[in-house]
């Protein structure tokens, strides 16, 4: 697995894989329970959206096609 991106909000990574959802990748948030990642930015804590290593490429070209607001950090 591999991160696509971080996130401090845990509502734009699920949009994001919602995204990946429509186009057949899946994906998984890692961290969204966890306190910490939206009380220290750019802890280890961050929220992290994951995907296959075979589907990294395709995942990260759809995602940079399409503007969230709530920009997460770009990897």
């Amino acid at each position: 697995m591999k991160v696509v991106r971080e996130y401090a909000e845990a509502m734009a990574a699920r949009i994001d894989q919602s995204l990946l959802e429509a186009e057949g990748i899946f994906s998984d948030v890692l961290n969204e329970n966890l306190l910490y990642a939206s009380i220290f930015p750019g802890s280890n804590y961050d929220i992290q959206l994951v995907v296959a290593d075979e589907d990294y490429d395709r995942a990260l070209s759809i995602l940079n096609a399409t503007i969230v607001e709530d920009s997460p950090k770009q990897e």
